[in-house]
């Protein structure tokens, strides 16, 4: 395979890290990210479109009974942004808000697209989009407060949801949990697993045990997708690439996106933006 110089480069910082190398504190990669990135299993770089001219973000906070911290949102206004449409985004674990608007630019693909709906985020945390043993609760966060927050104070009806990572999980749960309510789920890199022990090994507090699971069970609720327009994506170098790929043939009507060259990576998802707010953007206009 042809050694690129980004993946070169790239490969040779993974390798520091993974050797422990690089500034202190740096995450240790694992040899197979470094492996993948320096033989170009991850896929080209995700383009970062430039924010348009009218484009609006606006940020807050908001206090929730289901989450014992304030928690962070970002709502992206498209130019000419018209009407209630809007998509809220989930982001994956250990990430927030802005970054959905700053490192993806999902408001920055909608309006390259000359699409016209907005895009809401919300901070997940990383107690995993469902009630934990310990009270936190951000499914419900979701729903009972940041929906309301965007209908009262931006007259925004949001019906489709997007995820990514450990938010892509959450998407997929939201839209089986209320199908009336989201018409639209688009996801890359879901981090989902059919059983427990593979969640279990895998990310061992994600879940607070087997039964914990089971009542959260993205898999078991596929069937609920029935009336939803699902896209799911994933690279075939990402470690969820078999759920992912499994649960798609669960989907009762198959679902659009892609399973090609890619890492459990922000160029990956910023490579799938385009085609997921096409995607997003036609539920909304059908709705």
């Amino acid at each position: 395979m042809r050694m690129t110089r980004r993946r070169a480069v790239t490969g040779l910082g993974a390798a520091a890290l993974a050797a422990g190398g690089g500034a202190a504190g740096a995450r240790r990669l694992p040899l197979h990210a470094w492996y993948d990135e320096l033989t170009g299993a991850c896929g080209p770089s995700g383009p970062s479109p430039p924010r348009r001219p009218g484009t609006r973000v606006v940020s807050g906070t908001l206090r929730s009974a289901s989450v014992p911290e304030p928690v962070d949102w970002a709502v992206g206004l498209p130019p000419g942004q018209a009407g209630a449409a809007a998509a809220v985004c989930l982001p994956g674990r250990g990430s927030d808000a802005g970054g959905l608007m700053n490192v993806l630019h999902a408001v920055d693909f909608v309006a390259a697209a000359g699409l016209r709906y907005a895009v809401a985020a919300v901070d997940g945390g990383e107690s995993y989009w469902h009630r934990r043993a310990d009270g936190e609760d951000r499914m419900r966060m979701l729903i009972d407060d940041f929906l309301p927050l965007l209908r009262t104070r931006f007259g925004l009806d949001p019906r489709a949801v997007m995820g990514w990572s450990m938010g892509g999980y959450g998407a997929l749960l939201a839209a089986e949990r209320h199908p009336g309510r989201f018409r639209a789920v688009a996801v890359s890199s879901a981090a989902i697993w059919p059983t427990h022990a593979q969640q279990r090994s895998a990310v061992p507090d994600a879940f607070d045990g087997a039964a914990d699971f089971a009542r959260n069970d993205v898999f078991a609720g596929a069937r609920r997708l029935a009336g939803t327009a699902v896209s799911i994506s994933c690279g075939t170098a990402d470690p969820f690439i078999g759920s992912d790929r499994a649960f798609a043939a669960r989907v009762p009507r198959r679902p659009a996106g892609e399973f090609t060259a890619g890492c459990h990576d922000a160029d990956f998802w910023r490579r799938m933006l385009p085609a997921q707010v096409r995607f997003v953007g036609r539920a909304l206009a059908a709705a």
